[in-house]
């Protein structure tokens, strides 16, 4: 019986998967400058500037510094900085996600909001489609309202109600994660925003039946705020895409102690 018992022990360890964290492929928490994102000083469109943690009242989501993005019409309409995320991949990598982290303030005036585009690449290196959370103080609720979709009409979106979407209740930081998975073949995104603990609050899933993975699907293109309709402009921090953590067969530092124990085990019944 004992013998039986330290098998058990042994094959349970051994089972035991090691998750491995990829390092971010881009990540930029601006507590030194803003590189990777492209305003009207790049010759595109909208500010992006670092603050101190503290001004306006708003302590950065991590470290000492966020930035606050703002919109301008230097492009001939008004839209806010863009990013390449350390560069276009035409190759989809395993799932992958970008999450941000931006101030939502519940007393922003009402009809004011912001979107968020994330898109992806085709395996030709061109775009393929884009992935976007809408933010919008909505006028005939009042509520801070967040939903999803795949376009942009780069105003603040005054519909939310009538679809998939989450009222924020408190004012604070919130993570913008734009999950890219293999669903079976199909690009599926989950557009999920999460409090300060990481608990999801809200989930939008995108999916295209021609998105097929790997004969059509790349990997990452730019984030793109298109449109950011609040005066003051908003907070974000704390912005870091990396492909998702995968689980490897290499034996864990508990797989070993148990093999170490499992030993121990064993050598006990043969020299009884």
């Amino acid at each position: 019986m004992k013998k039986t018992i330290g098998s058990i022990f042994i094959i349970a360890c051994m089972v035991l998967p090691l998750s491995v964290n990829a390092d971010p492929i881009f990540s930029q928490g601006f507590e030194t400058d803003t590189d990777g994102w492209f305003d009207k000083d790049d010759s595109w469109s909208g500010n992006v500037e670092r603050q101190l943690s503290g001004t306006s009242g708003i302590t950065a989501f991590e470290g000492n510094y966020y930035a606050q993005f703002t919109q301008t019409n230097d492009t001939g309409g008004l839209t806010a900085a863009f990013s390449r995320l350390g560069g276009y991949n035409d190759v989809f990598p395993g799932d992958y996600s970008l999450q941000t982290a931006i101030y939502l303030d519940t007393s922003w005036a009402n009809g004011s909001g912001f979107d968020f585009s994330v898109a992806s690449n085709d395996t030709s290196g061109n775009h393929l489609q884009d992935f976007i959370f809408h933010v919008t103080k909505d006028t005939s609720t009042g509520e801070l309202l967040v939903g999803g979709s795949n376009n942009t009409n780069f105003d603040p979106r005054e519909d939310l109600e009538s679809l998939n979407s989450f009222s924020i209740a408190d004012s604070g930081w919130y993570v913008f994660e734009h999950l890219f998975r293999d669903d079976n073949g199909v690009l599926a995104v989950d557009l999920n925003l999460k409090n300060v603990l990481g608990d999801i609050l809200f989930t939008e899933t995108r999916t295209t039946a021609t998105n097929l993975i790997p004969s059509e699907v790349g990997g990452n293109r730019y984030a793109w705020f298109t449109n950011i309709d609040i005066a003051e402009g908003i907070a974000v921090d704390g912005i870091s895409l990396s492909v998702v953590a995968q689980e490897v067969s290499e034996p864990s530092i508990f797989a070993i102690f148990c093999l170490g124990v499992s030993g121990l085990v064993l050598r006990r019944k043969y020299t009884q």
